[in-house]
């Protein structure tokens, strides 16, 4: 299938949402594609999961500092399985909210690799 558009955006982070959205705000026929699900590093495998496990980091190592000082009780550990659900209680619903963000406004979706094949043409997948 051949498609043409006035703006191919190559990735769904944060970086490739806005001027996606702005460009289709201003009329412009818009495609986005991505090797890896919908969201981009920070919202599935960077900022949001990190904060989520540097904080249990932090409290316990708060918690192992201030022992003696006026924190007391039992011992704190980390349930590791159930930081990681957690976790994905808000990771795991990013793909698919996104691709339907993009729908909503009027972007076409690709999934796959996209490859320059000329000047002006790309290829996505195979």
């Amino acid at each position: 299938m051949t498609q043409t558009v006035d703006l191919l955006v190559i990735g769904t982070g944060a970086a490739g949402a806005a001027p996606a959205y702005r460009a289709r705000r201003a009329g412009w026929t818009v495609a986005i594609v991505d090797k890896r699900p919908y969201g981009g590093t920070c919202a599935l495998r960077g900022c949001d999961p990190k904060k989520v496990l540097v904080g249990a980091a932090d409290l316990l190592d708060w918690y192992r500092r201030m022992q003696g000082r006026g924190v007391a009780g039992e011992r704190v550990h980390v349930d590791w399985p159930a930081l990681i659900r957690f976790k994905r209680t808000f990771t795991e619903p990013v793909p698919q909210d996104r691709e339907q963000g993009y729908h909503h406004a009027g972007v076409a979706t690709f999934h796959g690799l996209a490859r320059f094949v000329d000047a002006q043409t790309i290829r996505v997948g195979e």
